[in-house]
């Protein structure tokens, strides 16, 4: 072959090359469902530049590319289009993976011909793709009920009543709504890097009777602000909902979805072991456990799954951002500045603002804040820690304990808990929750979850709740565990995870301060964190919590950080700090207990729940009853 005759079949070659390339580029595009959200982030970003239209089993694409050497192209293909892109009747999983869900309580939703769905009616959502639309960028959308007809007060009241939120304002927004980017520069500049190391993420989603635009819109925004490569899987868990639109229209509309799976419980089993059924048919190296209520934010993945590829033995959340329960109205801050911490009078989940010395140890804001708890709702991790680490206590029940188990024992255990700054969550955080069970399962969640991990430090938390124990199950297994990971004690966790918390560990009296007068205590109300100002007498109920109220040997009446102080006026209030600083009260032997620096006596309303101070005297409403400490048990220090 001559030379000239070579050389001009490369060039040819070469010069089909990019064209090759734009036709499978536009095919991968275009063969997704055209409700898919990977066609939703081309259209998102450009919707004028990508015209299709649908002709028998061929797709003519007109694509502007508007920049390319200063110069406008235009070029014409013809992509052939596979008509379905789900293997329908194919179950995901295999059969170890279903079996196992099988024996959880759990079934896998099948993938079905669309024609299986013939007469099911999806509710009336927003599906438009309006830049203009309500909600859009995460602003606030407001309504005047009294503008309502009465058939739409009844609605907007009962989206209330179910779900504890203002279903009717989600219903007014889309569920593709776009959200700005919450990254700060800083984040924004480490994009490319997040980029070197990322492993795929299946992303388990627990639900339970969740409103529909809700539950669709975060779904969709992982989705569409997913990198493709990144997201295996969305496993969606229906925790046996009684709701009638989270059964087949449910199905049906995420048939055509390959990404997304439906797994049902057979019965009712509770976020924690809901969660297991999701976690047993997921396949990614990564494990993101998210709410029903979210909205994840552009740049949300990846952060996450690059720390945890970089560093495996890390627990990861992201920062948490609220949605409005009332007008669905959020934004990211990108200057975040808390962690997570617990409490000895619940074991819960609390925020703090970072310590200094965590501070001082960051070198930048991009950079994970070590966490000594995390949130329960939205957190990632690895599959080979997460089973290492035992997975979930199986003893947990509903709701509750699980996240501060799983804090403690990854950090116990050779791991650590980190909030990574750069990723951004949306949450709707209701006021009260519209799923009810027993009252009593948090406390003995609690209860199983100290007993394990706390060594002799559990008793402070034992005493809150006024060492109401209960029957919380067997946990030998998950002590076999502990013993088994040769993990730390809690007093080196409290030394090198959370030193700056308080040990309340000389106190004389611990306990309810009870009246004689009546079956009434001294109740915090939630105190100051709960725009509480003042402490009121309410009926004793026998679990501690706000009627728990140590009295330290120097004279101060405390519950947490807050002590009963009396104002300029006289007032008995709450506050972080008494302007006296010598101790205040004394608890004399006739039960009274007097207030040193005025002389008067702490004295329980007779008509009314106030508490006020009056002149020392004999009457039964200045009595009291305070519990001295335990002496058969340790505190340590």
């Amino acid at each position: 072959m001559r030379r000239s005759t070579l050389h001009r079949y490369l060039k040819r070659a070469l010069i089909g090359l990019p064209i090759l390339w734009i036709m499978y580029s536009i095919s991968e595009i275009f063969m997704r469902n055209e409700n898919d959200l990977s066609l939703q982030n081309h259209l998102e970003k450009d919707p004028g530049n990508l015209k299709n239209s649908f002709e028998a089993k061929e797709l003519k694409v007109n694509l502007n590319v508007q920049q390319v050497d200063d110069k406008k192209v235009n070029l014409d293909v013809q992509v052939p289009v596979q008509e379905k892109i789900v293997v329908h009747g194919a179950v995901k999983g295999n059969s170890q993976q279903l079996d196992k869900l099988s024996a959880l309580g759990g079934t896998l939703v099948e993938k079905k011909s669309p024609d299986a769905y013939n007469g099911v009616e999806l509710p009336v959502f927003n599906n438009q793709l309006d830049a203009n639309g309500p909600g859009e960028g995460g602003q606030a959308v407001a309504v005047n009920v009294k503008n309502l007809s009465e058939d739409e007060k009844t609605k907007f009241n009962r989206g209330w009543t179910d779900n504890s939120f203002n279903q009717y304002v989600s219903d007014m927004i889309s569920v593709y709504r776009k959200l700005p980017d919450g990254q700060g520069p800083v984040c924004q500049s480490k994009a490319e890097l997040f980029k070197t190391r990322q492993q795929e993420v299946s992303v388990i989603i627990i639900f339970h009777n969740e409103a529909w635009s809700v539950l669709l819109r975060s779904v969709h925004s992982i989705l569409g602000r997913t990198p493709e490569h990144l997201l295996k899987e969305i496993i969606l868990v229906d925790d046996f909902s009684t709701k009638e639109h989270l059964k087949a229209p449910l199905e049906k509309y995420f048939n055509e979805y390959p990404k997304v799976q439906i797994v049902r419980a057979t019965k009712r089993q509770g976020l924690t072991r809901a969660r297991l059924l999701g976690y047993y048919i997921s396949t990614a190296p990564i494990v993101v456990f998210l709410d029903s209520h979210i909205e994840c934010f552009p740049g949300w993945a990846e952060p996450l799954s690059y720390r945890i590829t970089e560093e495996p033995t890390v627990v990861a959340f992201p920062s948490i951002e609220v949605i409005n329960d009332e007008t669905f109205a959020t934004v990211a801050n990108p200057n975040v500045n808390q962690n997570g911490i617990f409490r000895w009078k619940d074991l819960t989940f609390q925020w703090q603002s970072v310590p200094d010395f965590e501070s001082a140890r960051r070198k930048g804001e991009a950079d994970p804040i070590r966490s000594p708890t995390m949130p329960g709702g939205l957190f990632a991790i690895g599959r080979e820690l997460f089973e290492r680490l035992g997975t979930y206590d199986p003893g947990l029940d509903y709701w509750g304990g699980e996240n501060i188990e799983l804090s403690f024992k990854a950090w116990m255990c050779g791991g650590s808990v980190e909030l990574i700054p750069c990723s951004h969550i949306g949450h709707i955080f209701r006021r009260t929750n519209p799923i009810k069970w027993n009252s009593n399962i948090g406390s003995k969640n609690s209860i199983r979850v100290a007993e394990v991990w706390m060594d002799e430090y559990k008793n402070y938390f034992y005493e809150r709740i006024l060492y109401a124990l209960g029957d919380y199950g067997d946990v030998s297994e998950r002590k076999e565990l502990r013993q088994r990971l040769s993990c730390h004690t809690f007093q080196w966790y409290l030394k090198n995870v959370y030193p700056n918390l308080e040990i309340p560990s000389r106190m004389k009296y611990a306990g309810e301060i009870r009246s004689f007068a009546s079956p009434r205590c001294v109740d915090s109300m939630g105190g100051p964190n709960d725009n509480q100002p003042a402490p009121k007498m309410y009926p004793c109920h026998g679990q501690g919590y706000n009627q728990f109220w140590y009295m330290t040997e120097t004279g101060h009446i405390m519950q947490d950080e807050w002590k009963i102080c009396v104002s300029a006026n006289n007032g008995v209030v709450s506050s972080v700090s008494c302007e006296q600083s010598s101790p205040i009260w004394r608890y004399r032997e006739d039960k009274t207990l007097e207030h040193i620096p005025t002389g008067q006596c702490l004295t329980s309303g007779v008509n009314d729940d106030n508490i006020t101070l009056t002149s020392c005297s004999d009457s039964k409403w200045q009595k009291w009853e305070l519990q001295l400490r335990r002496t058969d048990i340790t505190f340590p220090e």
